[in-house]
C-alpha cells in the first residue's frame, strides 16, 4: 500500500498514515496444552492453591508472557479440583519483575502469583519462573570444562530459594565427595550462596545460567570483583562476560560527583512492593536533611524521560525501586537517576565507597548486615555536624565555584518576616537566596506579572477587540 504524500502547500495531512503503518511485532509462539503443563508447572499452581484453600488468584504475567495468559488462566481453572476465580494482571505500575499487590488488591485476591523474571522480593507469593529446557551435558562441556575446570576444579553455585529445590553437584567437584562440607549460607539479592567456611563470595567465579538482562547485569555490578562466565541454553553458548565493569563504575562515580553538588534532590518511589521501602524513604530524607539540600518526593509510576522531564527545578534524582529496576541509564534522562546507595556516599562523609557495589536499599538500614564490619547500622550521622560547610565549593564538573548545599536563609527564613509587608521592587526576582528562586530567576518566562504597570492603581474597565483572531475589527488586511 502506497503511503500518503503530504500536499505541497499543507503542513499535515488526513492522518490515514498512521492506518496504513506497519508495526513491528516480535513473534512469540504460543505454547499448547502439553507444553504449558510442562513450562509453567501446573502441578504445583494447583496444589498451592488447593493446599491454602484459595478462591481468588490473581496471575501477574509480563508483557513478554501475555500471549501464554489466557490459555493457562483457563487451564487452571479447568484442572483445579475446587470452584476458582482467577484474573490476569499486566501493566504493572511498576516493573515487571515487581510484585503488584496494588493491581491485587483491587481484584480483591487471596493471592498473587508471579510468572517471569522477578527480583525475588520478599514477599508471600509463588513465583513461576518457567522451566527453560538445557542441556545439562552441553552446559557442562561448552561452558564449565571448556572455560572454567582446568583452573577452578570447586565450583559453588547459588540456589534460589523458593519451597524445596534439590542441588545438583557435579561429579567433577572432588572437595564434595564423602566429605562433610563445612559450609557457611549468605542471602543477598533474593538468592542463597552455599560458601565454606572462611570464604567469601568474591573469592568465587561465578558461573550464570541463562540469557543477558537486568539480573546479570545487577550481578556483575553488586559482585564486580568476582569473574564472571554465562551459558544461554536458548543458544547453546557459552562465553566470558566482558562488560567493562570498571567503566559502568566511573559513569556511576560521575553521578556521585553531580550528587554532591546538587541543591535539589527529587526522591522517586519506583516500587510499592518491596519491604522496607518507606523506612528507606525517611532515611534519603534525613540524609539529604544532614547535607543541608532541598527534597521533593515522586511517585510517579513506570519511570520515563518525559515525565521526569516536567520537573526541571531537580538537580538529580534518586530511585526507590528493587534492585533490578535501580540501575538505570541516566544517557536519555535530562537529570542524573542514582541509588540510594550512591546518595549516601555523595551526601555522607562517614559512607566511603571501597570498591563494594550495593542496589538493594534494604542492607542501608539499620539492622541489615552490608558493607562494613557489624554491619550498616552502625553508620550514624549527625545533621547539626554535616551542615558546617556554608562556602562554595570549586565544581570540577561545571568549573566554577557553586554552593553544594543550601544556605541558612534557604530554610530559616523567620516565619514573622514571611507574614510581613515589604516593598515590593520591579527589578529583584528574589528576596532571598532559595534554589526554587535561583531557577526562577534563570528562566526565559518568569509567569504572569499581576502588577504590569508600576501604578498599582485599578483600571477601569475599557471595550475590548471585536472579531476573531484572524481579523479584528480594526485591522486592515491587505
Amino acid at each position: 500500500m502506497a503511503t500518503p504524500q503530504l500536499d505541497k502547500y499543507n503542513l499535515s495531512n488526513d492522518g490515514s498514515e498512521v492506518i496504513a503503518q506497519r508495526l513491528q511485532i516480535d513473534s512469540y509462539a504460543q505454547k499448547d496444552r502439553n507444553e504449558l503443563q510442562s513450562y509453567y508447572s501446573l502441578d504445583r499452581i494447583v496444589q498451592f492453591i488447593t493446599s491454602h484453600g484459595y478462591k481468588r488468584i490473581a496471575l501477574q504475567f509480563p508483557d513478554s508472557l501475555l500471549p501464554d495468559s489466557a490459555s493457562l488462566a483457563l487451564e487452571i481453572q479447568t484442572i483445579s479440583p475446587q470452584s476458582i476465580d482467577v484474573f490476569i494482571l499486566a501493566d504493572t505500575s511498576y516493573g515487571s519483575c515487581c510484585v503488584d499487590e496494588i493491581a491485587a488488591s483491587h481484584g480483591n485476591a487471596d493471592c498473587l502469583i508471579h510468572f517471569g523474571s522477578a527480583c525475588l522480593s520478599p514477599l508471600p507469593v509463588l513465583y513461576v519462573f518457567g522451566r527453560h529446557p538445557v542441556d545439562a551435558n552441553k552446559c557442562k562441556e561448552n561452558a564449565v570444562y571448556e572455560t572454567l575446570h582446568a583452573q577452578y576444579p570447586n565450583l559453588i553455585a547459588s540456589e534460589i530459594k523458593v519451597g524445596k529445590l534439590s542441588a545438583i553437584v557435579e561429579s567433577s567437584a572432588k572437595l564434595l565427595e564423602d566429605k562433610e562440607n563445612q559450609s557457611c549460607d549468605q542471602e543477598e539479592y533474593g538468592r542463597i550462596f552455599h560458601l565454606h567456611e572462611g570464604k567469601e563470595i568474591h573469592d568465587y567465579v561465578i558461573f550464570y545460567i541463562g540469557s543477558e538482562g537486568l539480573t546479570l547485569t545487577n550481578l556483575m555490578m553488586s559482585y564486580n570483583k568476582c569473574r564472571f562466565y554465562s551459558y544461554n541454553p536458548d543458544l547453546d553458548s557459552s562465553r566470558s562476560e566482558s562488560l567493562s565493569v570498571n567503566k559502568a563504575l566511573m559513569k556511576r562515580y560521575y553521578l556521585i560527583q553531580k550528587a554532591k553538588e546538587a541543591l535539589v534532590v527529587g526522591i522517586v518511589i519506583g516500587t510499592l512492593g518491596v519491604a522496607d521501602y518507606l523506612q528507606t524513604l525517611d532515611r534519603l530524607k534525613a540524609v539529604l536533611k544532614a547535607a543541608n539540600k532541598k527534597t521533593y518526593t515522586f511517585s510517579v509510576g513506570k519511570i520515563n524521560v518525559a515525565k521526569l522531564a516536567n520537573f526541571m527545578e531537580i538537580d538529580v534524582f534518586v530511585l526507590v525501586a528493587c534492585p533490578e529496576n535501580t540501575l538505570l541509564d541516566s544517557k536519555e534522562f535530562y537529570k542524573p537517576i542514582l541509588t540510594p546507595y550512591e546518595l549516601e556516599i555523595a551526601c555522607l562523609k562517614e559512607r566511603e565507597w571501597d570498591g563494594t557495589y550495593i542496589t538493594d536499599f534494604r542492607q542501608l538500614l539499620p539492622g541489615n548486615v552490608g558493607l562494613s564490619e557489624g554491619g550498616l547500622s552502625n553508620l550514624e550521622f549527625n545533621v547539626d555536624d554535616e551542615r558546617k560547610n556554608r562556602n562554595p565549593d570549586y565544581s570540577f564538573i561545571t568549573g566554577h565555584m557553586q554552593y553544594t548545599s543550601l544556605r541558612d536563609d534557604d530554610e530559616n527564613i523567620n516565619h514573622d518576616k514571611q507574614q510581613s509587608l515589604v516593598t515590593r521592587d520591579r527589578m529583584q526576582v528574589i528576596q532571598h537566596h532559595t534554589s526554587a528562586g535561583e531557577f526562577l530567576s534563570n528562566r526565559s518566562w518568569k509567569g504572569l506579572d499581576d502588577t504590569p504597570d508600576d501604578d498599582s492603581s485599578p483600571i477601569n474597565v475599557v471595550e475590548g477587540r471585536r472579531g476573531i483572531a484572524a481579523k479584528y475589527d480594526n485591522e486592515n488586511i491587505y
